[in-house]
């Protein structure tokens, strides 16, 4: 009955994605983009992505070929909230360690403070979206190359002379 009420009442969970990337220079993740629609995945990351174009970022200008990994995560909530709720977590784990141990007390405030941590909630989503390295193209690409191709050109232009000939009534 809710799942009707819901649909009734028009209203739908928005899915939002992060990037979280590893370059030849970087030691470890960071997170290039937070809160994205689908549309703005595709257009900010995964078409420049598949072109080999140069991805755009906070004022940075990042070549596809510096691209070490790459982690796409699909959430619910906004960035903040998750990483809220990986704070919350982090800390009730410690709390409860210093709890249940007698010896040792740990001193932390746990995880979740930076933004690269993302990657470690929601869906991995990265295979769904990316599924070869940079610069290999779309499909329209593929196909608009595979017709330029020079063997691709004559069989096609011989096949055409061959239809007008015989249209014309030329043996």
């Amino acid at each position: 009955m809710s799942a009707e009420k819901t649909l009734l009442q028009g209203k739908s969970t928005m899915s939002y994605f992060h990037v979280t990337i590893k370059t030849r220079s970087s030691k470890g993740w960071f997170c290039i983009f937070k809160d994205l629609s689908a549309s703005d995945l595709k257009k900010k990351l995964v078409k420049p992505y598949k072109l080999g174009k140069p991805i755009y970022y906070d004022g940075n200008i990042l070549p596809p070929n510096e691209i070490t990994q790459i982690k796409i995560n699909e959430t619910e909530k906004m960035h903040e909230e998750e990483l809220k709720i990986v704070q919350d977590e982090s800390y009730k784990e410690v709390q409860e360690f210093n709890r249940t141990s007698s010896s040792v007390v740990l001193i932390s405030t746990g995880h979740g403070y930076s933004d690269y941590e993302i990657n470690e909630c929601g869906k991995d989503v990265t295979n769904s979206y990316i599924s070869t390295g940079p610069g290999v193209g779309t499909a329209f690409t593929v196909a608009a190359e595979f017709i330029k191709h020079p063997w691709v050109v004559r069989v096609v232009g011989g096949l055409v002379f061959l239809a007008v000939a015989a249209y014309m009534g030329f043996k």
